[in-house]
């Protein structure tokens, strides 16, 4: 888990204790799993797993719980909404999802190719019956940015001092490279004759959104599902081999197992370089009070302003 300051763990257990009270749900025990987009805690009195985000993200959350029941109804392999807990929970700070908790095997990793099959049942959704919106990264990517600028007081200063400490720029001018950047790759991208026909998308599908059931595996993390090519759900595995140092194998067996390789494509250089700047954009807003997280964006700044291929490291 990330280190988070004194501050930023208070902030994240009054959200916790905020969206419990909202639930009925006893917060006693309660543990953090992740903290990247959302704060995610384990309920242990209620065995149940809270997404919890600020609630500017209301419309978000909402559409992700929609998006759970309909894939349920579909039985498609995906995480569940928690029985009697299917609505977004919401407080004037905070919105949250609950969802059914999936205990693993101490010490298991899923592998790359365990991802396949589970991909393939939902690309395979071509009408989800549900209006989700179309697969748009630069949008996200540069409305993130752009909260940048919307900063103020203590965040803003931390960000200011943090951009000259490990980039030597103000913070505004991250974000206008940054932004300039979406502008280019927007052209790009619009140009794209995808090889897979457009279909339902996890949006955000890699090997740490996995997790086990007595029968399946399924995929966890819905926020990103829109519709869109499936090739961007192909694109953390083969990205992770050159940015993450993984296995060149491993992913073969993933590209083997679902039918398409993206290293072939010809779209593969611009996916390349749109994950690149997602992965710079995702969490440049929300550095506060998470310094692991703040030196790791600086890493992979440096790297990515200066079009190199040092490796990156994940947050945690």
């Amino acid at each position: 888990m990330t280190t988070l300051s004194c501050d930023e763990r208070d902030r994240l257990d009054t959200a916790l204790h905020e969206i419990a009270a909202a639930a009925g749900i006893d917060p006693t025990g309660a543990r953090l799993l992740r903290y990247t987009m959302n704060a995610v805690f384990y309920a242990p009195t209620a065995d149940v797993v809270l997404r919890i985000a600020p609630s500017d993200h209301v419309r978000e959350v909402r559409q992700t719980a929609a998006v759970a029941s309909r894939f349920a109804e579909l039985d498609l392999p995906t995480v569940r909404l928690a029985p009697g807990l299917r609505e977004p929970i919401e407080t004037s700070a905070w919105t949250a999802t609950a969802w059914t908790y999936l205990p693993q095997p101490a010490g298991h990793r899923h592998e790359l190719v365990d991802l396949a099959s589970p991909l393939l049942s939902i690309h395979s959704i071509h009408h989800l019956e549900l209006a989700i919106p179309e697969w748009d990264v630069i949008d996200r990517c540069e409305n993130r940015v752009r909260k940048v600028a919307d900063a103020t007081g203590e965040a803003m200063d931390y960000l200011h001092a943090w951009a000259n400490r490990e980039l030597n720029l103000s913070i505004l001018q991250v974000a206008d490279r940054l932004l300039q950047r979406c502008t280019e790759l927007r052209s790009t991208i619009a140009a794209a004759q995808w090889a897979l026909p457009v279909s339902v998308i996890h949006g955000d599908a890699h090997a740490g959104n996995l997790l086990s059931t007595p029968l399946r595996v399924v995929l966890i993390d819905l926020d990103s599902v829109r519709v869109g090519p499936p090739e961007w759900d192909l694109v953390p595995a083969a990205h992770g081999v050159g940015r993450f140092a993984d296995s060149y194998r491993e992913y073969e067996d993933f590209a083997s197992s679902y039918g398409f390789d993206l290293f072939s494509s010809p779209n593969w250089p611009v996916l390349r370089d749109v994950r690149d700047l997602q992965l710079v954009t995702s969490v440049i807003a929300r550095l506060l009070g998470r310094p692991d997280v703040a030196e790791e964006l600086g890493h992979r700044l440096r790297s990515y302003f200066a079009k190199d291929d040092a490796i990156w490291h994940r947050f945690k």
